[in-house]
C-alpha cells in the first residue's frame, strides 16, 4: 500500500521489466531524451502530471502544500484524494517519494546522470513538487535521506 523508496535507477528499470511493464520515459516507449523532462510532447512522466502541459502541478497550477503529502513520513498511495492529477485515478505525481524516470544523460553507465521526479517528503516546495522540476540523481544513487526516490511503471 506504500510507495517503495530508496530504490536505485538500475532497480527501478528492471522492477518495471519483471512486471512486464517498463519505467516511464519518452511517450511511445523508450528512454526521455535528457533535457526534454519538460516537453509534454515527449515525456509520459511529465505529459501525465501536468494534464498535457497545461498545469503546473498535478491538481492545478497553483502551489497547494496540503494537496500532496509532504509530512515526515510516507502515506499509503492514492489515500490523499486532493493529490490526484494530471488526469483523474491518477495519485502521487507530488510529495510521498521521488519516481525515478527513464531519462538519463548517458545510456550505459552507472555514474549517468537519471531524472528523479515529483519531489518527496524531504522536498523544500515549490518548484521542488512541480511537474516541470527535473531533480537529478547518479543511476546509482540510493540515499534515502536525500533522493527518496521509487518508481512509477508504465506499459504500452
Amino acid at each position: 500500500d506504500y510507495p517503495v523508496g530508496g530504490v536505485e535507477w538500475c532497480d527501478a528499470y528492471a522492477s518495471c521489466a519483471w512486471a512486464q511493464k517498463r519505467l516511464c520515459g519518452r511517450i511511445g516507449g523508450g528512454s526521455n531524451p535528457y533535457l526534454s523532462h519538460d516537453d509534454a510532447r515527449a515525456s509520459e512522466w511529465y505529459n501525465a502530471c501536468s494534464m498535457g502541459g497545461t498545469r503546473a502541478y498535478p491538481y492545478g497550477d497553483t502551489l497547494d502544500d496540503a494537496a500532496c503529502n509532504k509530512t515526515t513520513a510516507t502515506v499509503p498511495v492514492g489515500s490523499k484524494a486532493t493529490c490526484e492529477g494530471g488526469f483523474p485515478g491518477l495519485f502521487d505525481l507530488s510529495g510521498n517519494v521521488r519516481e525515478w524516470e527513464d531519462s538519463c544523460d548517458g545510456m550505459t553507465d552507472r555514474s549517468d546522470i537519471c531524472r528523479a521526479r515529483g519531489g518527496s517528503i524531504f522536498s523544500y516546495g515549490g518548484a521542488y513538487l512541480s511537474c516541470g522540476f527535473g531533480d537529478t540523481g547518479g543511476r546509482a544513487a540510493r540515499d534515502d535521506n536525500k533522493w527518496f526516490a521509487g518508481f512509477r511503471c508504465c506499459h504500452d
